[in-house]
């Protein structure tokens, strides 16, 4: 993926693909995130590494869509589409940290994505989140998911209304 630079006189972001360590960053962001925001424990944190580790057992750059936020030169968000199979895919570590929020990078990684979603002819995407988000809710929505599922559950270390929103090809 190319990279895409914007600047000011303080600092220069990019856009830019896989790079070794970066998915366990995304991982460490979203973390110490939902940690802070939303009280989760260190389960959330094992649930992420372990889907990273297993995203990153089977990783090829033609099939899965890694695109990061890097601020001088450092890793400040991300987002990756998973191929799950030929025809299915998940959208994984979505995140664009503090510092950078309000400036439509979050915006700017979803409609990438989704562009490789419909350049690789996926039929489905899918991902799992929880209630409260309504920043990402609205960008997701904004792309065509819709709210497939909702239950009450406490897989990341804190009992939250934990949803699976899912986009499908026209």
């Amino acid at each position: 993926m190319n990279r895409e630079k914007l600047t000011d006189a303080k600092s220069t972001i990019e856009l830019s693909g896989f790079r070794h360590g970066a998915c366990s960053t995304l991982c460490a962001l979203q973390s110490e995130f939902y940690a802070r925001a939303w009280g989760f424990n260190h389960l959330y944190e094992s649930v992420v590494a372990a889907s990273v580790g297993d995203f990153l057992s089977r990783y090829n750059k033609e099939k899965d869509f890694v695109q990061l936020v890097l601020n001088n030169n450092v890793v400040k968000g991300g987002i990756v589409i998973d191929q799950v199979d030929q025809q299915t895919g998940q959208l994984r570590w979505f995140i664009v940290s503090d510092e950078l929020r309000g400036l439509g990078l979050g915006k700017k990684l979803i409609n990438n994505a989704m562009t490789f979603v419909k350049e690789l002819e996926f039929k489905q995407i899918f991902l799992t989140t929880f209630q409260g988000l309504d920043g990402a809710k609205a960008l997701y929505e904004m792309h065509g998911f819709k709210l497939t599922q909702e239950k009450l559950a406490s897989t990341w270390g804190k009992e939250v209304v934990e949803q699976r929103y899912e986009w499908l090809a026209d």
